[in-house]
C-alpha cells in the first residue's frame, strides 16, 4: 500500500512539475514571450563598406529583414546582431534589433539599441530616422505605462 501511494505521489509532483517547466518554456521561446508593438522592420538599406565584411553583414541584415517579416523576432535578432558584429556602425540594423526586442517584450535592450541607432544616425546627418526614433521609445513609453496600469488595477 505504500508504493502505490509514494507512486502516486510521485507522478502528482511529476506532472505538476513538468506542466510548470512546459509553461515557463512557452512563455520564453513560444509565442507566450511576444507582443507585437512594430510590425514592419526598418527597409532602408544601409550602405555597407566595400569589404567581405561589409557582404557578410549585408547578408546578415537582409536574412534579419526576412525572419522580421515573418514574424521570428529571435531570428531576426540574432541576425541583426550578427550584421553589427560585421560592421558597427549599421544605424539600421541596431534599429531593427531594438524593434525585434520589443517585440520580444526585451524592452531595455531595446532602448539601448535605439539610442545607439539614433548615435549612429546622428553622425550620418538623417533626421527622419531620428524622429522615427523618437517615437518607437514614445511607443515603448506607452506600453510600459499601459502595463504599470494593469499591475496596479490587478493589485
Amino acid at each position: 500500500m505504500e508504493l502505490t501511494n509514494f507512486i502516486a505521489l510521485s507522478v502528482i509532483v511529476a506532472l505538476v512539475l513538468g506542466i510548470g517547466f512546459g509553461t515557463m518554456t512557452w512563455a520564453y521561446f513560444g509565442k507566450g514571450s511576444i507582443s507585437v508593438l512594430f510590425k514592419e522592420p526598418i527597409l532602408t538599406y544601409p550602405e555597407f563598406p566595400d569589404t567581405d565584411s561589409g557582404s557578410k553583414a549585408s547578408v546578415y541584415f537582409q536574412q534579419g529583414i526576412e525572419a522580421y517579416q515573418s514574424g521570428k523576432y529571435r531570428k531576426a535578432k540574432d541576425k541583426f546582431t550578427s550584421a553589427v558584429e560585421q560592421v558597427s556602425t549599421l544605424a539600421e540594423a541596431y534599429h531593427n534589433r531594438a524593434l525585434a526586442c520589443a517585440n520580444l517584450r526585451s524592452d531595455e535592450e531595446a532602448v539601448a539599441d535605439l539610442i545607439r541607432a539614433s548615435e549612429l544616425y546622428q553622425q550620418q546627418g538623417a533626421g527622419f530616422a531620428i524622429d522615427t526614433i523618437k517615437q518607437n521609445l514614445a511607443a515603448l513609453k506607452q506600453r510600459k505605462l499601459e502595463r504599470e496600469k494593469q499591475k496596479a488595477v490587478a493589485t
